[in-house]
């Protein structure tokens, strides 16, 4: 079998990558630069920006029948509603949901002619969203909606799309979200650290404490090789103690009630 990644040169994607060509299949990876590519005989490293038209053409042109797509290249970006620049949030959303379609347009007649997949990685803030990842969690919501479209509209060439929710996995972004994070706040001003800056600070303590803590992304890598090998997958995995608590909490508290859980569990000031 032969699987499509996106965004493998770390965390979960090259996971991803690395699990799949393990168990023996040949792999695709789509990283910005070759040099970050993980190395195995089985991995075939390809330069895939899900927002350059011209490489996902190039990639398209020559990549044979898929048996899956997995469609996991995404971005982090933190900032209070009020006060985000919008080319950041057109940015997230350009690479978070139009890459994410960009990427089927090109890739899924190569999905037909393998009779293949394809697998969305969300998030479990694609389904609850936390302050200050607004813009995130709305690229994630919008994964969500995309998914349960595309999966309906592919219903009669048999294709089926499966969503993978992770929680909090280790990654090794986390210098490079935090620095854009910072860029944002000078960006912003005055007034947005007035407003926003102990909650920003207060927020990344506790996003360092959960990831110091949390789970190798090849839990996620295993999940994602159930849903691509599955002979009957679900439409929705959820990967991790915290997502399947945070979407049971949203499932059955009123909303303020949630804003209040997620206020404490968050330190949040009030």
């Amino acid at each position: 079998m032969t699987f499509l990644v996106t965004g493998t040169s770390s965390g979960i994607g090259r996971a991803i990558a690395v699990r799949l060509a393990e168990r023996g299949h040949d792999v695709v990876a789509g990283v910005r630069k070759i040099a970050d590519a993980p190395a195995h005989p089985r991995i075939r490293p390809v330069e895939l920006d899900v927002t350059d038209a011209a490489q996902l053409a190039a990639v398209a042109k020559d990549i044979g029948p898929l048996s899956g797509l997995v469609n996991n290249a995404g971005v982090t970006v933190s900032a209070p509603v009020e006060h985000i620049p919008l080319d950041r949030l057109r940015a997230q959303f350009e690479v978070n949901v139009v890459g994410v379609v960009a990427v089927c347009q090109a890739f899924l007649p190569a999905v037909r002619a393998g009779r293949g997949r394809v697998v969305m990685i969300s998030s479990s803030s694609g389904r609850v969203a936390i302050p200050l990842l607004g813009a995130y969690s709305a690229s994630k919501f919008a994964v969500e909606a995309l998914s349960d479209s595309l999966r309906q509209e592919l219903r009669p060439w048999n294709v089926p799309v499966v969503v993978v929710e992770p929680g909090s996995f280790q990654s090794r972004n986390r210098a490079s979200t935090e620095a854009a994070a910072a860029a944002d706040r000078v960006t912003m001003g005055e007034t947005a650290e007035r407003q926003y800056g102990s909650a920003t600070d207060t927020y990344l303590e506790f996003s360092r404490k959960v990831e110091a803590g949390a789970g190798a992304p090849e839990r996620v890598a295993a999940v994602v090789e159930r849903a691509l090998t599955a002979k009957r997958p679900r439409s929705r995995y959820q990967v991790g103690a915290d997502a399947h608590l945070l979407l049971a909490l949203g499932r059955v508290l009123p909303g303020r009630a949630m804003d209040v859980v997620l206020a404490k569990s968050l330190g949040s000031p009030s």
